[in-house]
C-alpha cells in the first residue's frame, strides 16, 4: 500500500519526493509524479481548484437588481489545469493508496489548495498534515515522523473558506455595483479599498499642510535654546541678548542606557527593511524569499512572528556554526561571547502557525548557489538580523546638559558608546567631544540661528503602509473597537504584497520611487465611497473574526451573515443615491445614434453608456479588415458627421490604403462601411 503526498507545487514535491527515498519519476502523458519507498508524491499548481466567478453561478449580466450576489458556493476546476486535475483524481482514488497527506505550505492557503482538490474530488480517505517550517531534509523527515491529524486542521480550512467567500461576496457584489454606476470597470475589495482610503488620505493631509517657519539659537556646542521664535528677526535678537555673557552648565546628568536588539524578521519586518534598505517592493521581496525558501536556504516566509519556540535553542547554535561560511568573524565572536538566547528571541506564546524567519542548517551552501540580486538581498537581510538578535545590547552613556545664560537656557543631548554590540556592524555616527561638568562656564560667543519649518505628515512607502497594515489597531482611539481588533491588522502577510498591486493594475494607486501616492482617479473613487465600503476599522474587525475562526472562537456563518448584511444595506443605499458624480477613465466620443446617451472608450471598444440590455451600441475597437484599431479621435468624428477617412490602413494582401468610412447599424451589429477609396491624386468609388 502507498500514502500518497501532495504538495503545493512541482518543485517542492520534487524536493520532499527525494528527501523521503521516492525517487522513481513516473510519467502519465504530459504530466508526471514520484514513487518510491511506499510513497507517491504528487502536486498541484497552486489554486486549480477555486470557488469561481459570478457567471459559473448564472449571473452573466450585470444588473442591479442582482445584488448582492450571495451564492451556494460550490467548487469549480481553473481552466488549463486538466491534465493535473486528471492525475490528482486517478491517484486518490488509486486503490493501493491508503492514506493522502497534505504538504502543502503550511498555512491557511495551503490548507485551502488541498482540501478544494480533496473536496472536489469527494475523496473519503484518511488525512495527515506534514507541518513544517523549511525544507530541509531533516525538516522534511522530522515532519513525516510527527504527522498531524487532518482533522486537526478543520479550524484552519474554516477561515480560508470563510474568507474566499466573504471576499467573493463583497468584492463581487461591490465591483459590480460601483462598475454599474459608475459606467466603468472598478474593483473594490474588502480589504484593498480601505486600504485606498488610508493612502488617499495621506495625501490629502500632505496636500493640505501649511509649513510654518521656526527658528532656534544654537550654541556652537550644539546646544538648542528651549525658546524657538516664530521670526528670524526674534531669534537673532534673542541671541544678542545671550552675547557676551557667560554660560553656566546647570546640570550635566549622566544615565547608563540600554537598546535592545531588533527582533526576528516576520515577513512583513523583512518587506519594511527591504523597501527602506534597497526600495524592493512587498511582491519582490515576497518572491525572493518563497524562492529562498524553496531552495532551503531560509525558513517558511508567511508568517507573522518575530519569535522562536523553546526547542528550537540547539537548532540556533547549529545554524551559527554553519554561518561561518557566510562570515567567520562574526560567527566565531558570538559563539566566543556567548549566544543571547533570551526571551527576545524565544516566546512560545508568540508563536503560532509558523516562527520567525531565520536562515537554515544549510546556509552554508549559500555561496555555491546561483541567486538573484534580489534573493541575494533577502538573504543577506534575514542572516544579519539573526546575527544580530543574537548578540549583546548597544550599551550607551546619555548626557542631558542643561546651560544658562542670564537667565535663557539650553539643552543639549550627548550619546556615548559603552559596548556596541549588535550595532557594531552598522554604520556608527561619530560621537561628539563633549565633556562638561555642573558649574563649568564658558563665554557665550558665535551663537548662530538654526531655522526650520514645521513638516507635514510623509506620503506612504511601502514599508511604512505595511507598518499601518499590520498594526492598525493602534491608531485607533475607540477603546471598545480597539479590543475587537486586538492585535490584527488589515490582510495578511501573505495577502498585503497582493493588495499593493492589485490597487496600482486598478489605476487607484501608483509608485514614485519609494513612495505609494492616491491618483486623482484612486482619490475621486475613495471619495465617492460610503463608510461602510471604505472603513478600515470594519475591516480590521472582520480580519480578527477571521482569526478567531481558525482558532476556533467564532462560527464561519457569524462572519458571512455579518458581510452579507453590510453589502446588503450598502446596494440599497447606493441604489436611491442622487447627487452621484460618475468616477470614470473613459473617453467621452460622443452621443450615442440609437439612444442618445453617451458613448465612451473601454478596453475594448466603444459602447453606449445605456449598457448591453438598455441599448446594446457598441463597436469594437479593433478591427482586422483594416488591419488597426481604432482612435478615440476618428470613431468621435464618426458619430458626429456619420462618416470618417482612416489613414494609414493595411489590406488582407498587406498594401497600405486610405478610405472614406461610415456607420452601419443593423440594429444588432454595428460596424464601419467602406464606401470611397482616397489618395492624393483621386477619389474612386469602392466597387
Amino acid at each position: 500500500m502507498y500514502r500518497m503526498i501532495l504538495c503545493e507545487k512541482p518543485s517542492v514535491a520534487q524536493t520532499v519526493a527525494y528527501s523521503l527515498g521516492a525517487n522513481e519519476r513516473v510519467t502519465d502523458g504530459k504530466v508526471s509524479y514520484y514513487e518510491g519507498n511506499g510513497l507517491i508524491v504528487t502536486n498541484a499548481v497552486g489554486h486549480i481548484i477555486g470557488i469561481g466567478m459570478p457567471e459559473d453561478y448564472g449571473w452573466e449580466k450585470w444588473n442591479l437588481s442582482d445584488l448582492p450576489l450571495m451564492p451556494q458556493f460550490r467548487l469549480f476546476p481553473l481552466q488549463g489545469y486538466s491534465e493535473q486535475l486528471g492525475l490528482l483524481k486517478k491517484l486518490l482514488f488509486r486503490a493501493d493508496v491508503s492514506e493522502v497527506i497534505n504538504a502543502c505550505d503550511a498555512g491557511r492557503e495551503g490548507e485551502a489548495i488541498f482540501r478544494y482538490i480533496y473536496d472536489f474530488f469527494g475523496c473519503n480517505k484518511p488525512v495527515k498534515r506534514l507541518w513544517i517550517s523549511s525544507l530541509t531534509d531533516e525538516s522534511i523527515r522530522n515532519g513525516m515522523n510527527n504527522l498531524r491529524d487532518g482533522t486537526e486542521m478543520e479550524n484552519l480550512f474554516a477561515a480560508a473558506f470563510t474568507r474566499a467567500k466573504a471576499d467573493w461576496i463583497h468584492g463581487m457584489s461591490l465591483s459590480r455595483l460601483y462598475s454599474i454606476v459608475n459606467s466603468d470597470s472598478h474593483k473594490v475589495g474588502r480589504v484593498k479599498t480601505p486600504v485606498l482610503h488610508i493612502i488617499a488620505e495621506r495625501d490629502k493631509l500632505v496636500a493640505e499642510f501649511v509649513s510654518k517657519p521656526f527658528f532656534k539659537v544654537m550654541l556652537p556646542n550644539g546646544a538648542e535654546c528651549e525658546t524657538v521664535c516664530d521670526t528670524k528677526e526674534q531669534a537673532e535678537a534673542l541671541a544678542a541678548e545671550c552675547a557676551g555673557k557667560t554660560v553656566t552648565v546647570t546640570s550635566a546628568d549622566t544615565k547608563r542606557k540600554n537598546e535592545e536588539r531588533p527582533l526576528l524578521h516576520s515577513l512583513t519586518s523583512l518587506q519594511q527593511e527591504a523597501n527602506d534598505e534597497y526600495g524592493m517592493t512587498a511582491a519582490q521581496t515576497l518572491k525572493a524569499a518563497q524562492s529562498l525558501y524553496e531552495q532551503k536556504l531560509i525558513t517558511y516566509p508567511r508568517t507573522d512572528s518575530n519569535y522562536l519556540t523553546d526547542d528550537m535553542k540547539p537548532l540556533v547554535g547549529s545554524i551559527v556554526k554553519c554561518l561561518s561560511v557566510y562570515d567567520a568573524e562574526r560567527a566565531q565572536t558570538l559563539e566566543a561571547q556567548g549566544l543571547n538566547l533570551d526571551a527576545r528571541v524565544f516566546n512560545n506564546s508568540k508563536v503560532s502557525d509558523h516562527h520567525a524567519i531565520i536562515p537554515t542548517n544549510i546556509i552554508g551552501r549559500l555561496g555555491q548557489t546561483e541567486l538573484t540580486d534580489d534573493e541575494q538581498k533577502v538573504a543577506k537581510l534575514v542572516i544579519e538580523r539573526f546575527f544580530g538578535v543574537l548578540d549583546q545590547p548597544y550599551l550607551y552613556d546619555e548626557t542631558k546638559y542643561v546651560f544658562d545664560t542670564g537667565g535663557i537656557v539650553f539643552r543639549l543631548t550627548v550619546k556615548t558608546p559603552v559596548q556596541p554590540g549588535w550595532r557594531k556592524y552598522m554604520e556608527q555616527q561619530a560621537t561628539p567631544d563633549i565633556h562638561y561638568s555642573a558649574g563649568d562656564t564658558f563665554p557665550a560667543d558665535d551663537l548662530t540661528v538654526k531655522e526650520g519649518a514645521t513638516k507635514p505628515p510623509k506620503h506612504f512607502t511601502e514599508s511604512s503602509l505595511l507598518a499601518v497594515m499590520e498594526n492598525f489597531d493602534r491608531l485607533i482611539e475607540d477603546k471598545e473597537l480597539k479590543g475587537f481588533v486586538k492585535e490584527r491588522g488589515l490582510g495578511t502577510p501573505a495577502t498585503r504584497a497582493t493588495i499593493i498591486e492589485e490597487l496600482i493594475s486598478a489605476g487607484y494607486i501608483e509608485r514614485s520611487k519609494k513612495l505609494l501616492l492616491a491618483t486623482d482617479y484612486g482619490k475621486a473613487f475613495a471619495a465617492s465611497l460610503p463608510e461602510n465600503v471604505k472603513s478600515a476599522e470594519l475591516t480590521a474587525h472582520w480580519e480578527q473574526m477571521l482569526s478567531d475562526i481558525e482558532h476556533g472562537e467564532a462560527k464561519p456563518d457569524d462572519l458571512l451573515r455579518e458581510i452579507g448584511s453590510t453589502v446588503s444595506e450598502i446596494v440599497q443605499a447606493e441604489r436611491q443615491r442622487t447627487d452621484r458624480t460618475p468616477v470614470t477613465r473613459k473617453v467621452v466620443v460622443g452621443k450615442c445614434p440609437r439612444c442618445g446617451k453617451p458613448v465612451s472608450q473601454n478596453r475594448k471598444g466603444f459602447a453606449c453608456a445605456g449598457g448591453r440590455e438598455n441599448c446594446g451600441f457598441f463597436i469594437y475597437g479593433q478591427d482586422k479588415r483594416i488591419g488597426r484599431s481604432y482612435t478615440s479621435a476618428e470613431i468621435r468624428e464618426l458619430l458626429s458627421t456619420g462618416k470618417v477617412i482612416l489613414k494609414n490602413c493595411t489590406s488582407s494582401k498587406g498594401k497600405n490604403y486610405s478610405a472614406v468610412f461610415v456607420l452601419e447599424d443593423t440594429g444588432q451589429y454595428v460596424n464601419l462601411r467602406l464606401v470611397e477609396f482616397v489618395n492624393d491624386k483621386k477619389q474612386r468609388t469602392a466597387g
